[in-house]
């Protein structure tokens, strides 16, 4: 059976439909197998950008650029005075095993090159990660114990909750609270560690924006930190909309058109206002219901305020929702002189050939309703 690669092809929102073809025997049936890829999951943590010959951390299964991780690693083992000791991932802080280069999500990064050339770095950046880049094979980090095979023929539940179980409050009590024996349990989708499940706590444990359970705001609110236990995020994972600070535009605002990011950009220079003014500005009006939600791409809208707790890829989706309202907003004299004679696209900010193709993207203006088929 014969494998092929289908050039990929761009969706909505920066989403990127990558297909691959199998060949089967002359006895089979052909089949398509086709993988979709969120942008914003194909990112380094460390660098915020696309990733550059990523490499995958292990047990964590973490990805990031070769050149960002040795740099994390040296810096790490700088700094550690245990030389055995395990570097910690830098997004979720579990102890790295082992770390190798990802080929398949190499060609998944070429790929998305390919299809957003906007994210491509330019040559002195990429040559600067190449310089750090020291991960060339898979390497084992820290200092490795040997396991036995056998195991204990019987041991008490105290032992049992100490060695197996990953939620602190299993092994512990922190703030008041020790897990009992049977307790329901939340699995971070961050992370993948474990926290209790409770409904009386004031700290959520679930972001509203897509629901999933995420552990930074509880064990901080417990007072547990990474020297209790290696699967813990950081709080800045899981925060409140107003307790957030933004500093630049996310890559995938106004679906990833560079040009429309750029135009924004020019925008909130002009004003003299920082991003972070702006955005506290919509905030209050998001707040106050003084705008349309029809168009955020998050769950229990409704519900949604400045004091939400929630992830960090809700928070970039909500950014971008308020960027689209600031700029369709704005009266037409204090747009940038090249944007403002552009017509707009029939298909808005749901286009798809903006991701493709430069020149459309930059000639229409893609911040707007779609208009195809309306009276």
């Amino acid at each position: 059976m014969a494998g092929t690669r289908r050039p990929p092809r761009s969706g909505t929102s920066g989403h990127l439909v990558y297909t691959f073809e199998i060949t089967p025997s002359k006895d089979q049936d052909k089949n398509n197998v086709k993988i979709v890829l969120d942008i914003e999951n194909a990112k380094c943590s460390i660098c915020l950008n696309l990733w550059h010959d990523v490499v995958t951390v292990a047990p964590c299964l973490h990805n990031f650029c070769n050149g960002c991780f040795s740099e994390w690693l040296r810096r790490s083992s700088s700094k550690s005075r245990d030389k055995s000791q395990s570097a910690a991932c830098p997004q979720c802080r579990t102890a790295v095993q082992s770390v190798g280069r990802n080929h398949f999500l190499h060609n998944i990064e070429e790929a998305i090159l390919q299809a957003f050339s906007s994210l491509q770095r330019s040559d002195e950046e990429i040559a600067l990660l190449e310089s750090y880049a020291s991960v060339k094979s898979n390497i084992v980090l820290g200092k490795q114990e040997n396991q036995s095979r056998k195991r204990p023929f019987s041991r008490s539940s105290d032992e049992i909750n100490n060695a197996d179980l990953p939620c602190p409050q299993c092994r512990t009590e922190f703030g008041g609270f020790r897990c009992s024996p049977g307790a329901a349990h939340l699995q971070c989708n961050g992370c993948g560690g474990m926290m209790p499940a409770r409904s009386n706590v004031n700290i959520p444990q679930k972001c509203l924006g897509c629901d999933n359970a995420f552990c930074g705001s509880y064990w901080c609110s417990q007072g547990v930190n990474s020297s209790h236990c290696n699967l813990i995020c950081s709080q800045e994972t899981f925060k409140m909309i107003s307790q957030r600070h933004i500093s630049r535009l996310p890559v995938t605002v106004h679906g990833g058109n560079p040009y429309e990011k750029d135009i924004t950009e020019k925008c909130i220079q002009q004003s003299g206002k920082t991003l972070q003014a702006v955005i506290s500005e919509w905030i209050s009006k998001f707040d106050n219901m003084e705008i349309d939600r029809s168009r955020l791409q998050l769950n229990n809208v409704d519900a949604i305020t400045s004091t939400t707790y929630i992830c960090n890829h809700c928070y970039n989706k909500f950014i971008d929702f308020l960027l689209y309202w600031y700029r369709v907003s704005m009266p037409r004299n204090l747009l940038p002189p090249d944007a403002v004679d552009r017509e707009s696209c029939w298909y808005g900010f749901m286009c798809r050939t903006q991701h493709h193709r430069p020149d459309h993207a930059k000639k229409l203006n893609h911040v707007c309703r779609p208009t195809r088929g309306n009276p």
